[in-house]
């Protein structure tokens, strides 16, 4: 029988990461402290999985296989016994956290990873007191990381460096791109990259630079584009003749100017939301926003097969 991977929270991060495991070789148990939740989460995984078979990215293994392998428990007891490793997809709140931490260091066997998808809270902020905390980090995803495979590992002070290692390893064995923060900071990388980029959008349309589409297609037909392969220190790299040092040399004083604009944030919330959502919801209805989610994780497949195609075919 393989091994087991526990699922605390089953919402959309749970859901994705179950498949994730399962994709891996890993039973895995979905549990949600809300009645229903876990049980309901089957069939959408069931539906995401479908897709992802019928564009080859299940590692070899069939849905029937994927999804035969994932169940919904009643219990919290019941979905770590035996795991090897806890997911913990709960709300970003600190008190949540707290609870469900000082919970599971108690269920678990002391060999068990117990492991955060946080956002942005660090793992000292909740794992300080437990008994158990050399084993406690974060492991936070890019949604939807069934087709995005970054993972952000984050370790707290006292996590021990074999636990991240041993993580990192059985997460690259499922296919998935784990990265390793050296230190913990709010936010880690990917939020802290796409955070800016968010302000920006913001305040471009509340300037009135550019409608709420226009900025959106800037990225989604212009920068995303070299970004869906390399970063955007590499892209430095590659656009000056002499490398990122020329790079640097010519472009940081024009960077150092617009940085200065940006100082002022635009507050998300009163009549700019409202002209945004106004837009958003003209050309897409909240009942239709399952049906776009879908859309986007097709779009995200086809992305990654593409990537596996051209990593294999083109030097």
């Amino acid at each position: 029988m393989s091994e087991r991977v526990a699922m605390i929270g089953s919402g959309i991060i749970g859901r994705a990461f179950a498949i994730c495991f399962s994709r891996g070789g890993y039973e895995v148990t979905l549990y949600d402290p809300v009645d229903g939740v876990a049980r309901d989460a089957l069939p959408r995984i069931k539906e995401t999985v479908e897709d992802l078979e019928n564009e080859g990215l299940l590692n070899g293994r069939s849905a029937a296989d994927v999804t035969g392998r994932i169940q919904a428990v009643g219990t919290m007891e019941e979905a770590v016994e035996g795991a090897i490793h806890v997911q913990e997809n709960a709300p970003e709140r600190l008190d949540v956290k707290l609870d469900l931490f000082g919970k599971l260091d108690k269920l678990c066997r002391p060999d068990v990873v117990l492991a955060s998808s946080s956002s942005s809270i660090v793992a000292s902020k909740f794992t300080e007191d437990l008994e158990g905390r050399h084993r406690c980090m974060i492991v936070h995803p890019t949604n939807p990381p069934y087709v995005v495979p970054i993972l952000e590992l984050v370790p707290a002070p006292w996590t021990d460096k074999a636990v991240v290692q041993k993580t990192r390893e059985r997460l690259e064995a499922m296919g998935q791109a784990p990265i390793t923060l050296n230190k913990e900071i709010t936010g880690f990388i990917m939020n802290r990259l796409q955070s800016p980029i968010l302000h920006e959008a913001f305040r471009l349309v509340a300037q009135g630079v550019a409608t709420p589409e226009d900025v959106d297609r800037a990225m989604s037909e212009g920068i995303s584009q070299r970004w869906s392969f390399i970063g955007p220190l590499e892209v430095g790299d590659l656009n000056a003749p002499n490398g990122i040092r020329e790079y640097a040399e010519r472009y940081e004083p024009m960077n150092r100017g617009i940085a200065a604009e940006q100082r002022d944030l635009v507050p998300w919330a009163g009549p700019l939301i409202d002209y945004i959502e106004e837009r958003f919801r003209a050309r897409l209805p909240l009942d239709q926003l399952k049906d776009r989610q879908r859309w986007r994780d097709r779009r995200l497949m086809a992305l990654a097969v593409h990537k596996q195609w051209a990593n294999e075919n083109i030097k």
